[in-house]
């Protein structure tokens, strides 16, 4: 079977671009598939990928100008390379890719495998017409939970078959051994106002207002263009053993922590959850719309009712103070990390894609 992938770049490395190098590089290993992708303009994350990922750049540096070429070059791609699947990443993307599809007098099959759900545009009001487009013209459409397949099959009028498929985690499972003597508790995210690390700084304000001499830190490790608006939020409440750290050695600070906390507005399926379970950390997560709940549950970790603020602390409060509870939790978490596993997350990217083109 050969599939090609189509996501205009991925120079930024958010929860999208990371979960689709994890999924292209994982189906490359396969020997089921061969696999294309296919960008705008972007050789920085070459090295990243799969020796076997056949990488077609379409030199696209504006697509407002360069629309019609970038149909024409993207049909050329698919005509002369006998493509059998199609996969575009996220709805948005499909603007890009539908003309070139549709133009084809043997078209490829379609998949369109969205990222955000279905109640979150990322500020893009032209998303929940491509929705609705790819739910009557694609093939399949991929989503990341089961609860945002029943938000599409209610809202949309929908011609394709859809179903939801976790995303593998970034790190195999760690056996490491969890270090219930940490003290330190992490964050991890871009510095964006959907990640909502203001909200987890007004949680620690709280925490610290409420119960005193706590010897714990909170890390925020990431980047982004609100970081000096957090570190304002930071230092106009004097808070104490918080801060924002760069996000170089990531996997390091999993191993390092105590546990993990996740403050943001909306979600698809939070990568970072995953990881931290990989690593065997309990988590600390709001009961957004889509994401934590199918992730955690009273075994590996705490949801809490969405804007609860001091709920919240009080969970904080609750890990740091109990270790056993801690080293529990940390035990489920990595049993509960084998359903976003390489094999188990190809192995159903396959038998779907076996399933159209049969």
């Amino acid at each position: 079977m050969n599939v090609a992938f189509f996501i205009p770049e991925l120079s930024n490395r958010g929860g999208v671009e990371i979960s689709t190098i994890n999924i292209v590089n994982a189906l490359a290993s396969s020997s089921k598939i061969n696999i294309n992708l296919i960008v705008f303009n972007d050789d920085a994350f070459v090295s990243e990928l799969h020796p076997k990922v056949n990488i077609m750049c379409l030199n696209i540096a504006n697509y407002k100008k360069q629309y019609l070429t970038l149909i024409r070059r993207f049909r050329h791609f698919l005509m002369s390379n006998e493509i059998d699947v199609v996969v575009t990443v996220e709805s948005m993307s499909y603007l890009f890719s539908f003309f070139p599809l549709m133009t084809l007098r043997n078209r490829p099959k379609i998949v369109v495998w969205e990222h955000f759900n279905y109640k979150n545009d990322n500020g893009r009001k032209s998303r929940s017409f491509l929705r609705i487009l790819a739910a009557k013209s694609a093939d399949l459409i991929i989503l990341l939970t089961e609860r945002d397949v029943e938000e599409w099959k209610k809202n949309i009028q929908i011609s394709a078959k859809i179903t939801y498929i976790y995303n593998i985690s970034t790190f195999d499972r760690v056996n490491n051994d969890y270090n219930k003597n940490s003290t330190t508790i992490i964050s991890i995210g871009r510095y964006t106002q959907v990640k909502g690390f203001d909200r987890l700084i007004e949680i620690w304000k709280i925490l610290q207002c409420k119960y005193n001499n706590l010897d714990w830190k909170m890390n925020i490790i990431g980047y982004g263009e609100n970081k000096e608006q957090l570190q304002a939020l930071i230092d106009d409440s004097n808070l104490k053993n918080i801060a924002l750290i760069s996000g170089e050695n990531v996997e390091l600070n999993y191993m390092e922590a105590g546990f993990y906390c996740m403050t943001s507005y909306f979600e698809g399926l939070p990568m970072v959850l995953i990881e931290a379970q990989s690593f065997g950390l309990p988590s600390i997560a709001f009961d957004i719309f889509t994401g934590p709940s199918e992730i955690l549950d009273e075994s590996t970790g705490i949801l809490i009712k969405d804007s609860d603020l001091e709920a919240y602390a009080d969970a904080i409060y609750k890990l740091i103070s109990d270790p056993e509870l801690r080293k529990k939790m940390s035990i489920s978490a990595l049993q509960a990390s084998s359903r976003f596993s390489k094999e188990m997350v190809v192995g159903k990217w396959i038998d779907e894609l076996e399933k159209i083109t049969s």
